[in-house]
């Protein structure tokens, strides 16, 4: 594995949790929820996306750049929950197929990219062109709120409109 890592080169990882958005993360979530990061390759990344059906937008590109590989995870009703952006776990959820992804996005009437998964679910998280964050699993799809840190905040304190479309 060390060979491998080595072939990628240094400017292609970023192995480190203090990208600003990750470090505007922690001080909006400081003491409701813990986050763990782990090593991102976004060419990789994408490159797995690809492989599963997916198409990989700008916009997927610049979250996964910013938020790839991050896991948030606070305590609901004395039990750990977690929302994930690690690509292994999101394309291996349960919801996460091309194909439900599309028809959310028609359900929703904008186009959609798969972003994470959440809970032990495995709903999917997904992101709009217009940053509004939504998930989706067997009961619907919910809207979370506008924007990734805002989402994470909405899911942490449960204020969001739990209406399904």
């Amino acid at each position: 594995m060390g060979a491998r890592l080595r072939r990628r080169g240094p400017d292609r990882m970023n192995n480190t949790p203090d990208r600003p958005a990750v470090q505007r993360l922690r001080a909006a979530v400081a003491g409701e929820a813990r986050i763990e990061t782990g090593p991102l390759d976004v060419e990789d990344v994408c490159r797995r996306y690809t492989g599963e059906g997916y198409e990989v937008t700008s916009r997927l590109r610049d979250f996964l750049a910013d938020y790839g590989e991050l896991t948030v995870i606070w305590m609901w009703r004395q039990h750990e929950v977690e929302l994930t952006t690690s690509v292994e776990r999101t394309l291996e959820a349960t919801h996460a197929l091309p194909r439900n992804v599309r028809i959310d996005a028609k359900r929703i009437g904008q186009p959609l990219v798969l972003i994470g998964t959440a809970w032990d679910t495995e709903d999917v998280v997904l992101l709009a062109e217009n940053d509004d964050v939504f998930i989706s699993g067997d009961a619907g799809i919910q809207r979370i709120a506008n924007g990734f840190e805002n989402a994470i905040r909405a899911i942490g304190t449960d204020s969001w409109d739990k209406t399904f479309f």
